[in-house]
């Protein structure tokens, strides 16, 4: 049974403020929400990682790395610039397109190999150059974007990219002079130190300064900044971006999570599988043939544990230790692909949220408490599978915690609102029916409602009508008040009694009493505790009649009728006028039964007859002809029913 009892506009109102805080919590309590969050990004990139859902990684790109192996065969913790000059001259001899050279050779007192490394430079003719800018406000950099080489850069709007107010490093003038270009490398991690995103671009003096890997593809592919166009810091547009060398330019929208970041669609963890052209400096050095660079880009660093210092190697969604270069080139890689991470804005997160919400409130007002549950709870576990789903094949980025978190939170209130409205609706219909129902039955229509439902069940039952003897001259003699004392010892008794025998009263007739005993499954036992009940009140009327007699009241008498049938039983009437009530023949025998019957005695039919035989003493009363009744009845009396 589903009461019209709770209020729409009362839950519609709560959960749309359990919606908004929900929301508006990770802006309050951003470290604990954040983490949070962030731990199940990590879980989406390691499930799409486990699943072989990741990126493929172009074989346009190529690592050169100085790596503990590199450093301890070279006997060298900290090369000269002769050696790195060496190393450059060895990569530019391979032929490659560009080297996004990620060292940064500053100004240092040692001057020493500062020509060497220079000429390299100039001979390789493709170098791309790390530049750090300072992206808070507390630079004190008086650096101008000519200082840099950058004025040829295009011009940005301001507000539509990061700000850059100065320089943090740079390289030496030589190597600025005689690059390629400059690329920012800034990596500013989660609050959890882990780096998943990137910026693209950044804004310093009104210039548009590219991203390293964004700078590192423009010379690789010979493409102009020119075609940049920063749409906001949720997009980015590169207009006339070939997809490789050789390739047909195409318009590329590239999405960002906001505040202009490009979150990194990594292609895997580091290992030879996901990374198949990686050196190692050192063999590239001593190697006696040249290794073949031609159409590629050439990312060169240092990942030895030794530099790790540096803040060259970081935690990323696979791993705890990463290095920089290759988020690099996984950025690089997402360009080249056209594969994307797309963030999924708040405002989506709460239509979804909106509309399962929804769902849970349709679901609360229209199911039982166990279908509004699973309704509930598929909806929380639909949702989360969807938000893996949809990372893991389409690369969406959807809001998980703010939608599960209002989910449960409307869940519960709902419940808890459920649960007070169904406590009170409980209370209703207890202080309802207590009066008429025995307390047994009334625990199980509170473990299955359903008792209740409208238009009843056909059930075999033993029906029992009792009347006061001579009520009506008693009423009309005695004083009103006098009356209603006697009604209601006597119902007060009688209703013990029928309860104590888990009988249900039907009504109140007047002064007489129409109450019903149903079986428990297939036991019948209805007919031996009606008569059980019927000698009760038969005992209670005869000490009632021996305290009147002794106040010289009117005799007090009761006439019992007991008749065993098939009747229909349960909640029957019209939708403005529903009783818990019995329909059919035998309740009427029953009637007929009790007005057959002198003062103080019981009269039962044959079927109760035929079930109590055994267990009581009885008379046989023969055949009657009873009103309603076309064939005769055969009708039985309990012998000595008051003593």
């Amino acid at each position: 049974m589903k009461p019209d009892i709770l209020s729409l506009r009362t839950l519609i109102v709560a959960s749309a403020v359990v919606l908004l805080a929900m929301f508006e919590l990770p802006t309050l309590f951003p470290s604990a929400f954040s983490d949070l969050e962030l731990m199940t990004v990590d879980s989406r990139f390691k499930l799409r990682d486990a699943l072989g859902r990741g990126p493929d990684y172009s074989d346009s790109l190529v690592h050169i790395n100085i790596d503990n192996y590199t450093k301890q065969a070279s006997g060298q913790g900290l090369w000269p610039k002769t050696t790195y000059a060496e190393l450059i001259n060895r990569i530019a001899d391979g032929g490659p397109e560009a080297v996004a050279c990620d060292i940064m050779f500053v100004e240092w007192a040692d001057t020493a190999g500062n020509e060497e490394l220079i000429e390299a430079v100039i001979n390789a003719g493709n170098i791309v150059s790390p530049l750090l800018l300072a992206l808070t406000a507390d630079s004190d950099s008086r650096l101008s974007p000519s200082a840099l080489a950058l004025d040829i850069n295009p011009e940005i709007e301001p507000g539509n990219a990061p700000h850059a107010s100065g320089v943090r490093a740079m390289p030496m003038g030589g190597i600025i002079e005689q690059s390629a270009g400059l690329g920012f490398v800034n990596m500013v991690p989660d609050v959890d130190g882990v780096i998943r995103r990137v910026p693209m671009v950044t804004e310093f003096g009104g210039r548009l300064v590219p991203s390293f890997f964004l700078q590192a593809l423009a010379t690789y592919l010979d493409y102009d900044l020119e075609d940049i166009e920063t749409v906001d810091k949720s997009q980015i547009v590169l207009k006339r971006f070939p997809a490789g060398l050789g390739a047909a330019p195409r318009e590329l929208t590239v999405p960002l999570d906001g505040q202009g970041n490009l979150i990194v669609n990594l292609a895997g963890p580091l290992d030879a599988q996901t990374y198949p052209q990686s050196y190692s400096a050192w063999d590239l050095l001593q190697s006696e043939s040249q290794t073949d660079f031609s159409g590629k880009l050439v990312f060169l660093a240092d990942i030895s544990a030794q530099n790790s210092g540096y803040l060259d190697v970081s935690p990323v969604p696979l791993e705890q230790a990463f290095p920089r270069v290759y988020i690099w080139s996984n950025a690089a890689n997402s360009l080249l692909k056209a594969q994307f991470i797309i963030p999924i804005g708040r405002s989506v997160a709460m239509i979804i949220a909106i509309v399962l919400c929804a769902l849970m409130l349709l679901a609360v007002l229209k199911f039982s408490t166990l279908g509004f549950s699973l309704v509930s709870f598929g909806s929380m576990l639909l949702y989360a599978v969807m938000v893996y789903a949809a990372f893991v094949y389409s690369g969406w980025l959807v809001p998980l915690l703010p939608v599960l978190l209002s989910l449960v939170m409307v869940y519960i209130i709902t419940s808890l609102y459920r649960y007070t409205q169904m406590e009170r609706y409980e209370g209703i219909l207890e202080g309802s029916l207590e009066s008429y129902l025995s307390p047994t039955l009334m625990n199980r229509i509170k473990d299955d409602p359903d008792l209740l439902r409208l238009g009843g069940t056909r059930k075999r039952i033993t029906v029992m009508f009792s009347d006061i003897v001579n009520f009506t001259a008693f009423s009309d003699e005695a004083d009103p008040q006098e009356v209603q004392e006697v009604l209601e010892a006597y119902f007060a008794d009688a209703a013990s009694i029928i309860f104590a025998e888990n009988g249900i009263i039907d009504k109140y007739m007047g002064d007489g009493i129409l109450a019903f005993f149903e079986n428990a499954d297939n036991d019948i036992t209805s007919p031996e505790r009606a008569v059980r009940c019927a000698l009760a009140m038969q005992g209670r009327a005869a000490a009632m009649d021996r305290d009147y007699r002794a106040q010289n009241r009117f005799p007090f008498a009761l006439r019992v009728g007991l008749a065993t049938g098939y009747a229909k039983v349960g909640n029957i009437g019209p939708s403005q006028k529903i009783d818990y009530t019995v329909i059919g023949s035998v309740v009427n025998l029953a009637s007929r039964l009790q007005g057959v019957g002198e003062s103080g005695s019981i009269i039962i039919d044959k079927d109760t007859h035929f079930f109590v035989k055994t267990k009581f003493q009885i008379s046989d009363l023969g055949a009657r002809e009873l009103k309603g009744f076309s064939d005769p009845v055969e009708v039985y009396a309990l012998e000595n029913p008051s003593t």
